[in-house]
C-alpha cells in the first residue's frame, strides 16, 4: 500500500545517552524536500542522506530568503529556499523551537506551506512537498516522513458486467489510489460511500413504487469489531481504525460528513474547513483515509458480487 511513513534514527555517541525517538524540548532543523507533482511525489525508500541531497521543482532560481510567521502569529522564522544542481528550487530549510518532533513539524509546516502556496500561485506552477526531515540539534536525532511507494501486485483477471454507477465508483476509487494529497484521497473514497447511499435511496423508492420488497441497505454492513480481523494492511493503517471498530458503514459516513467531506469540499465562512496548508488538517485526512478506503472497497466488492449474482466474497483492502 502506498502511504505516508515516518522513520526515526537515534544516534548513540560514546559516553552519552541517546535522544528520545519522540524528541524533547529544544531547537529543530527542518528540511522540506520539494518535488514535481506526478514525477517525484513518492519515495522508494526512507533514505535520510538521499533525501537531504534531493529535491526538485519546475521553478528556476538561485534561492530565496523568506520571512515566515507561525500560524498563531507569535513567532517569526527565516527560511532559505535553495536550488539543486540544475538551478531549480529543491528544498526549504528553517529552524524552529518546539517540545518534540510532532510539534516541530506542525510549527514548521504551518509556517512554510502558505508561502509555497503563494509561490505556486504567482508562478502558476504546481509545487509539492515530497518529504520532511527534522533533526533535533542537541542529540542529532533525525526523523524523516515521506509517502513510500507500495509493493508490486499481481494483475487481476477481469470478468463480469460494468454498470454506469459501478463505473463512477471505480473511477473515484482509482483517483483515490493515485492521489498524493490526503485531502483528495479522503474525498475520493468518501464520494463512493456517498454515491452508494444515493443509489440505495433511489432503489428503495423504485421498489416502493413497484410494490416490491425494499433492497437491503449496503451501508448496514459493519467494520470488524477486532483490529485482528483487519488483514492485509499496515499497523499504522490498523491503528487508525480504533475509533471505528464495530461501527456500521452508515455511522462512519455520518461521522465524517461534516469533519471530512464538507470540510474538504467547501470553502465557506463559518465552516470547519480542512486546509492543505495546516499540518493538523493533513494528519486528520491521512488518518481517516484507510477507513474510508476500506468502506469504499467493501461497497464496490458487494456491488460486483451482486452483478455476478453471487454471495459477496471475503475481501481485504488492497496491499
Amino acid at each position: 500500500m502506498t502511504e505516508f511513513n515516518y522513520t526515526t534514527a537515534v544516534p548513540v555517541f560514546p559516553g552519552r545517552s541517546g535522544g528520545s525517538p519522540s524528541g524533547s524540548p529544544g531547537s529543530y532543523d527542518v528540511v522540506f524536500v520539494l518535488g514535481v507533482p506526478g514525477v517525484s511525489g513518492v519515495a522508494t525508500a526512507l533514505d535520510f542522506d538521499g533525501m537531504m541531497a534531493g529535491g526538485d521543482s519546475l521553478l528556476e532560481g538561485s534561492g530565496l530568503q523568506v520571512e515566515l510567521q507561525s500560524s498563531d502569529g507569535s513567532s517569526l522564522y527565516m527560511a532559505r529556499i535553495i536550488p539543486n544542481s540544475h538551478g531549480r528550487l529543491a528544498q526549504v530549510r528553517l529552524t524552529v523551537t518546539a517540545g518534540d518532533f510532532s510539534l516541530a513539524e506542525n510549527e514548521a509546516f504551518d509556517a512554510v506551506m502558505p508561502t509555497l502556496s503563494r509561490i505556486a500561485f504567482e508562478a502558476d506552477t504546481p509545487l509539492e512537498v515530497t518529504g520532511i526531515l527534522l533533526t533535533e540539534q542537541p542529540t542529532q536525532t533525525r526523523r524523516f516522513g515521506a509517502t513510500l511507494v507500495g509493493a508490486v501486485q499481481p494483475a487481476p483477471a477481469l470478468a463480469g458486467e460494468m454498470t454506469p454507477e459501478l463505473r463512477s465508483f471505480l473511477a473515484s476509487y482509482r483517483e483515490g489510489l493515485n492521489a498524493n494529497s490526503p485531502l483528495y484521497q479522503a474525498l475520493s473514497f468518501y464520494k463512493i460511500i456517498e454515491g452508494v447511499t444515493k443509489f440505495h435511496t433511489n432503489s428503495m423508492r423504485a421498489a416502493k413504487k413497484r410494490g416490491a420488497p425494499e433492497p437491503a441497505d449496503p451501508l448496514a454492513k459493519e467494520v470488524p469489531a477486532s483490529r485482528e480481523d483487519l488483514v492485509g494492511m499496515t499497523e499504522w493503517a490498523r491503528d487508525n481504525f480504533t475509533p471505528y471498530l464495530g461501527m456500521s458503514f452508515a455511522e462512519i459516513r455520518d461521522a465524517m460528513t461534516d469533519t471530512i467531506r464538507n470540510a474538504v469540499a467547501h470553502i465557506a465562512p463559518g465552516m470547519d474547513l480542512r486546509n492543505a496548508d495546516y499540518a493538523a488538517d493533513i494528519r486528520a485526512c491521512r488518518a481517516v483515509t484507510p477507513v474510508l478506503r476500506y468502506v469504499a472497497r467493501e461497497l464496490i466488492l458487494d456491488e460486483l458480487a451482486d452483478l455476478a449474482g453471487s454471495v459477496s466474497p471475503v475481501s481485504t483492502p488492497a496491499a
